[in-house]
C-alpha cells in the first residue's frame, strides 16, 4: 500500500466489507494475534493465506474481526455463510496491514542496561516533541504511526548534525563562521 493510502487511513473493500488498517488506540488488543501471524510468515515466506489460516485460526480470526471491526461471533458467522471468505479477508488484512507484516525485528542489544530501554512513551514523546498530541498519535494505523516515528527520527539525526555542525562553525575562523551563518538563513 502507498503512503497515502496509509496517511488516509483507508480500508480496502472485500466484497461488501471493508478490511480496515490496524490501529494504535487498540494496539494491546490486536498485537498478540499479529506478532503470531508475522512469526509465522518470517518463518514461511512462501506460504498462502489459506496454510497461515490452518496454522493459525484463531488469532487468524481474531485478527480479521480487528479489522473489520466486528465481534468474533460475527466474523465466526461469516465464515459459515461463504466457506473461502476468511481466506480473502485473511489476505486483504496481510496486504492491507503491510507495514506491521513486513517491519524488520528490532535490533535489541543484550549489554543495555534495563532502567535505560525505550518504552512505548518514549516513543510517544518522540513524536509529541514533533507536533503530535497523543490523541493524534493514538488515533493512527499502525502504519501511519511507522512512517511518522521515521520521519521525526530524521528530523531529529538532522537536527543533531546541524547543531555539530554549528557548533564546530562557532570555533571557525570568524569569516567562515559568517558564511555559514549566511547559509543558514537562506531559503532552501
Amino acid at each position: 500500500m502507498n503512503d497515502f493510502f496509509i496517511a488516509s487511513n483507508r480500508p480496502v473493500k472485500v466484497g461488501e466489507l471493508s478490511v480496515h488498517q490496524l490501529q494504535m488506540h487498540n494496539f494491546d488488543e490486536w498485537s498478540g494475534a499479529a506478532q503470531v501471524i508475522k512469526d509465522f510468515l518470517n518463518n514461511h515466506p512462501d506460504e498462502t493465506a489459506q496454510m497461515i489460516f490452518d496454522a493459525h485460526s484463531f488469532e487468524s480470526t481474531q485478527l480479521i474481526a480487528h479489522c473489520l471491526q466486528h465481534s468474533i461471533e460475527q466474523v465466526v458467522d461469516l465464515f459459515k455463510k461463504e466457506g473461502e471468505l476468511n481466506i480473502l479477508l485473511l489476505d486483504a488484512v496481510i496486504k492491507v496491514n503491510d507495514a506491521f507484516f513486513t517491519e524488520p525485528k528490532p535490533k535489541h542489544r543484550d549489554d543495555v542496561d534495563p532502567r535505560k530501554k525505550s518504552s512505548w512513551f518514549d516513543v510517544f514523546q518522540l513524536l509529541a516533541s514533533n507536533g503530535h498530541s497523543h490523541e493524534s498519535i493514538m488515533q493512527l494505523s499502525y502504519g501511519a504511526f511507522r512512517h511518522y516515528l521515521k520521519a521525526a527520527q530524521k528530523a531529529e539525526r538532522i537536527k543533531m548534525r546541524n547543531l555539530a555542525i554549528a557548533t564546530r562553525a562557532q570555533n571557525a575562523i570568524n569569516k567562515k563562521f559568517n558564511e555559514f551563518i549566511k547559509s543558514l538563513e537562506k531559503e532552501q
